[in-house]
């Protein structure tokens, strides 16, 4: 056989592996390529032009309302706005909103509507539903929203039919993007199992947490993290109280005093209302926490969950709290509200 003919064959079958390689390589990337979105789970990145920036303004403030009472209000998620022309720039951010309304030509923002937009949505959008809403377009754990509205009376005729959609699709994301974060691979595990067995409860238990105070004859257990110095609490008792307000609300008011020992709660924002915990019918107490008979007075938001077991007859209440002066808690709060929900009975 002619050894050119080897040498060419065996060439031939060099490159197709290498070209098969190559191949493989390529799809791995266009389909694992995209990094995770960038910026704060707590800011919404607005991309409009100067001239549509108080209607846009306007209309996300009326979405996203959550606000957390410290006692100052804290909003739950902040609105950073920037120009049309630095969307090459923002355009993998964690939650982003591409906004149009007024519809000169001039309009950078509109522009930008109209590049981003097919033919069809981009009418679809200008005569029906004005906004359209996409997920992890160019990073993955992305929200991406466009809206191209005619005219403000437009815009707001979808407050009421968005909010639910807008506010349950950024939360989702935030447990998504929050989770992988505060419960990794670097969790107390020791912890936890040692309150799994001494006590028949588990809880997931992020690095940095520890046990203040520990008391079985109690009934409680007191954990708690600096910097800054955020509380939980896990106290309970015999018997089913869930059922009656009026002695919930007297456990509620009583608690603090009989847990931590030193704060209260204050009647400023109190709220008090029935929810369902992890399938469980349940209340939820939020509002203001302070310092009593100590000089230098402290305070901030706190939360609670009481709900009763019915296998162990035991009505448990989950508190937790935060003193983080000067600075948002918003996250912190949302944090240690995702860690009391992985709260199980064993």
């Amino acid at each position: 056989m002619d050894i050119t003919f080897l040498v060419n064959m065996n060439i031939k079958t060099l490159f197709r592996i290498i070209m098969i390689i190559f191949f493989i390589v390529i799809l791995n990337l266009s389909c694992h390529g995209k990094r995770d979105a960038l910026g704060a789970d707590n800011e919404i990145r607005v991309i409009c032009s100067d001239i549509d920036k108080e209607i846009i303004e306007e209309y996300l403030s009326k979405i996203f309302i959550d606000t957390l009472f410290t006692p100052e209000p804290e909003p739950y998620y902040h609105l950073k706005f920037s120009n049309p022309d630095s969307y090459r720039d923002l355009k993998t951010q964690s939650h982003i909103v591409v906004a149009a309304i007024n519809r000169q030509q001039g309009n950078s923002g509109y522009s930008l509507v109209k590049k981003l937009l097919s033919p069809e949505q981009f009418k679809i959008t200008e005569d029906k539903d004005p906004v359209l809403i996409t997920k992890d377009l160019f990073a993955n754990k992305q929200l991406f929203i466009i809206i191209n509205a005619n005219s403000k009376e437009h815009l707001f005729s979808t407050i009421s039919s968005k909010r639910p959609i807008y506010r349950k699709l950024v939360n989702e994301q935030f447990l998504s993007r929050q989770n992988r974060f505060i419960f990794g691979d670097d969790r107390n595990t020791s912890l936890e199992d040692s309150l799994r067995m001494e006590f028949g409860w588990s809880m997931k238990i992020p690095w940095g947490w520890d046990i203040i105070k520990k008391a079985p004859d109690s009934n409680f257990v007191w954990l708690g993290r600096e910097m800054p110095f955020q509380w939980i609490g896990i106290s309970w008792l015999d018997g089913n109280i869930v059922n009656n307000e009026l002695l919930i609300g007297d456990y509620l008011w009583q608690s603090p005093s009989n847990t931590y020992g030193f704060i209260q709660f204050n009647d400023y924002k109190f709220e008090l209302k029935k929810m369902d915990y992890n399938g469980e019918y349940a209340w939820r107490a939020q509002g203001i926490w302070e310092t009593i008979e100590i000089k230098e007075s402290k305070g901030g938001p706190f939360r609670s969950y009481i709900f009763y077991d019915s296998k162990n007859n035991r009505t448990y209440h989950l508190n937790f709290l935060i003193y983080y002066p000067g600075n948002n808690k918003t996250i912190f709060m949302r944090q240690m509200d995702m860690v009391v929900k992985t709260f199980k009975i064993n």
